[in-house]
């Protein structure tokens, strides 16, 4: 994220709260000195929409049918118990997961209400319902950053990737979205590009760029694509780039070796709780089908649950062996790794 952005977010969603800047310092003295027992809640809620999908993303656990959990919607009613209890810590809300958001009824709603709690709300899209309607919809809701999932710059790379999508209505949907942001003069919602790069599109980079900045969109990231412990070695050489410096992993005699130590610590189980459509909770988004059930934010409350022990035992398993931990075995632990300066 610029810095232009951090501060913006400090400045108006955290500075002019005091439990939330005393929190975010409470948070940086239990990474610090490597707490399990956490003096701190959650500064960031991801909160699942649905886990449901209309694309077929080959890497998706969605897309490729391998999430076993029931199938559902977040409702209104759950939605307000959390955001209610954990707004006063948390300053940021991410509304994605194992799904797209779109489908779920009440987003916009969700979202209003969020905005209600002066907290910093983003929401990450495959963009296949984007229209003119949805995109005057989203301008109203103040959403502070829509990112946009674009793992092409033609239509034939795009498809190859995100199966069942349209390209052309996306590009136009997004023409529409920033020119009418101009015509209302607004800066809601920031709209952030992102580009998953992969083997089969590592050569649009160039091209990416130059639709980006036709489409007028005010960022554009670039992503390193990332393996789940269910990944076989056929995805991995097919989905790898081949240029090793857009890659987080190398291959090694069919062996996946990541390029930078795995470190036995973890930002997000210190900062950020994931809360599925449903209210289970889980350590990481990676754990799709809830093999660490660590408790029901709807049913126990959030801070119950983030300071429950079976949260503070799965924080020290991190801080002791993580490569034990399947779930975790190929991650670096931050956000930071996965986002390139291409």
């Amino acid at each position: 994220m610029k810095l232009k952005r951090k501060l913006q977010i400090l400045t108006r969603y955290i500075l002019p709260y005091p439990f939330r800047t005393v929190n975010l310092l409470l948070i940086k003295i239990s990474k610090k000195f490597k707490k399990h027992s956490i003096l701190s809640y959650p500064s960031t809620l991801m909160i699942e929409p649905t886990n449901i999908c209309n694309l077929k993303c080959p890497l998706c656990p969605t897309g490729a049918g391998l999430i076993k959990r029931e199938k559902g919607f977040l409702s209104f009613q759950n939605f307000k118990k959390v955001i209610d209890e954990g707004s006063r810590y948390a300053f940021h809300l991410r509304l994605w997961n194992w799904g797209e958001p779109l489908l779920n009824k009440d987003l916009f709603k969700i979202i209003s209400y969020a905005k209600t709690k002066k907290i910093f709300v983003n929401m990450s899209t495959n963009s296949s319902f984007l229209d003119e309607e949805i995109s005057k919809k989203i301008i109203n809701s103040q959403l502070d950053e829509l990112i946009i999932s674009l793992d092409g710059a033609s239509k034939e790379t795009y498809l190859k990737y995100r199966k069942g999508g349209d390209f052309e209505k996306i590009i136009r949907a997004l023409e529409f979205l920033t020119k009418e942001k101009k015509r209302l003069h607004t800066q809601f919602p920031y709209v952030k590009l992102q580009f998953i790069i992969m083997r089969h599109n590592e050569h649009e980079i160039s091209k990416i760029k130059e639709l980006a900045g036709k489409l007028g969109v005010d960022e554009l990231c670039f992503k390193t694509v990332g393996i789940m412990d269910y990944s076989s070695k056929e995805d991995i050489k097919k989905y790898l780039p081949l240029n090793k410096n857009y890659s987080r992993y190398t291959l090694e005699e069919d062996k996946i070796v990541s390029k930078k130590e795995i470190p036995n610590n973890c930002d997000f189980i210190w900062e950020e709780m994931i809360i599925n459509w449903d209210g289970s909770v889980v350590p990481c988004c990676f754990d799709m089908n809830n093999s660490h059930p660590l408790g029901n934010a709807f049913q126990e409350g959030v801070k119950m649950v983030w300071k429950s022990k079976e949260f503070n035992s799965f924080r020290k398993l991190i801080l002791t062996d993580k490569k034990r931990i399947p779930l975790c075995k190929y991650c670096p632990g931050t956000n930071k790794e996965t986002f390139l300066e291409v």
